[in-house]
């Protein structure tokens, strides 16, 4: 079962992503902030990080950074979420190879067609 971390501060917007996904098939975890994500990343592996940019502690911007200082073969893939585009935003996100870039509010079978794309890319060697 593929697994995705949920890295948002807006509880209810974790909850209703978490549900939709775990009826996909999905095993989810979620966390409010990108410190809790980067906490949670090292204790176990996951397919697929959906991430918020704005979020207290560490945005979105700054747990990709993070990540991507990882061994590749240790980094998730990862979809980014944001209310607040800007050109600078989409740039920082592409040079860091995000998977994909969605406004808020995103329709969520776009999304889920994201999702199933970005893991099946994973997949091939």
């Amino acid at each position: 079962m593929k697994r995705i971390l949920i890295v948002d501060d807006f509880e209810s917007g974790r909850l209703v992503l978490r549900e939709r996904l775990e009826l996909e098939g999905y095993a989810c975890q979620e966390v409010e902030n990108g410190l809790e994500a980067l906490e949670t990343l090292q204790a176990k592996t996951f397919d697929l990080v959906i991430t918020d940019n704005k979020m207290p502690k560490m945005t979105g911007l700054e747990l990709i950074q993070a990540l991507t200082q990882q061994p590749k073969d240790q980094q998730p893939t990862i979809i980014l979420l944001t209310g607040h585009p800007s050109l600078e935003v989409y740039k920082e996100a592409r040079r860091a190879k995000v998977f994909a870039i969605f406004k808020k509010p995103y329709d969520f079978q776009e999304l889920i067609l994201k999702i199933h794309s970005a893991l099946e890319y994973r997949e091939k060697p």
